[in-house]
């Protein structure tokens, strides 16, 4: 299996001028974690994480790769506490997700990295202070998933990979017999 779409999975939870959202890091047990927005002004909020494992949330575009190898990379800008962000007025804006379980070194310090791992991703908006959630999606059990879409990136076989890994060997030593 490559991994399948949650149903709900990114839920929005209002409270006054709060903005919340529920993810699924969990779906065979409906467990979540999430975050909040506080609105700071009409455009401006303090990103506020749930307390637990966390979900990591970056500002993201359309058809962006949410996976681990970009994340590891920092090729999206992560919202972190307790910094404020500026969402403006009347524009949909992307965020995208990524959570799991046990993001803890064995020496206890925080590695930021998942197992079991869900991506995801949601289109906001902000209308005069208020953020509304317009569409969403979260995959569970593949590699990620595509900002904007329920595109699912497969998760390489491991076959395909030692497939590479000696493919990649051949043409190495062949490459190396020539030399000599």
């Amino acid at each position: 299996a490559q991994g399948y779409i949650v149903p709900n999975g990114v839920t929005q939870v209002n409270s006054g001028s709060t903005f919340g959202l529920h993810v699924i890091q969990n779906p065979s047990n409906g467990d979540y974690t999430g975050f909040l927005l506080n609105s700071q002004s009409a455009t401006t909020f303090l990103f506020n994480p749930v307390v637990d494992e966390g979900v990591r949330t970056f500002l993201v575009s359309p058809n962006d790769a949410i996976s681990l190898q970009p994340i590891l990379a920092n090729n999206y800008p992560e919202l972190t506490f307790p910094n404020t962000y500026t969402f403006a007025n009347g524009s949909p804006f992307y965020l995208g997700f990524y959570t799991g379980y046990n993001p803890w070194a064995s020496d206890g310090s925080y590695t930021g990295i998942y197992t079991d791992p869900v991506f995801g991703w949601a289109r906001l908006v902000n209308i005069n202070g208020t953020i509304q959630l317009l569409d969403s999606a979260l995959e569970y059990g593949g590699g990620g998933i595509y900002v904007g879409t329920q595109t699912i990136i497969p998760v390489p076989e491991p076959s395909s990979l030692a497939l590479a890994a000696i493919g990649c060997f051949v043409i190495w030593r062949s490459r190396r017999r020539l030399l000599i």
